[in-house]
């Protein structure tokens, strides 16, 4: 089993990752009030109770700690994990997309749709993924429409009985 090695960050890039999330969702997002941990080779961004260190890890193989937030991309970009969009989603002025009701279902099954409103979304960048009363997830806009990225382990199926 191959381990993946976490980095603590701290300082100066803890406040990185919240101008990121700042720069591409409109919302503050204090990340000083938890551990923040990176991959060292994914760029993925993890985030823990501060309360974690209380824990004897020693003994342990950790693969990942806490919940996983996203992913940092180039050009300053995070593409957001389900948890990430719903904790970031909830104050988020910015690459916003609204489904409608008869896309709500096709996205969750994993197709591309198109939005039916967007709040400030800029084209070729990752969006937050919402109905009016619930967070899906993060995907990426495109001019054609949304691309999902939904992970497979997260896409419902349905059979021809339940339709």
């Amino acid at each position: 089993m191959q381990t993946r090695a976490l980095d603590l960050l701290e300082g100066q890039q803890v406040k990185d990752i919240e101008k990121i999330i700042q720069k591409n969702y409109g919302t503050e997002l204090d990340l000083q009030q938890y551990s923040v941990f990176k991959t060292s080779n994914e760029e993925k961004i993890w985030i823990a109770s501060r309360q974690i260190f209380q824990v004897d890890l020693s003994k342990l193989v950790v693969n990942s700690i806490g919940l996983y937030l996203g992913k940092l991309k180039r050009n300053e970009k995070i593409n957001l994990s389900t948890e990430g969009s719903q904790l970031i989603g909830k104050t988020a002025t910015k690459n916003v997309v609204y489904l409608g009701k008869d896309s709500i279902l096709k996205f969750l099954q994993g197709m591309n749709v198109k939005p039916e409103k967007t709040l400030n979304a800029e084209p070729h960048n990752f969006v937050i993924i919402r109905t009016e009363e619930e967070i899906l997830g993060s995907s990426l806009l495109t001019e054609e429409g949304i691309r999902n990225l939904l992970p497979k382990s997260r896409r419902i199926s349905l059979t021809r009985s339940e339709l």
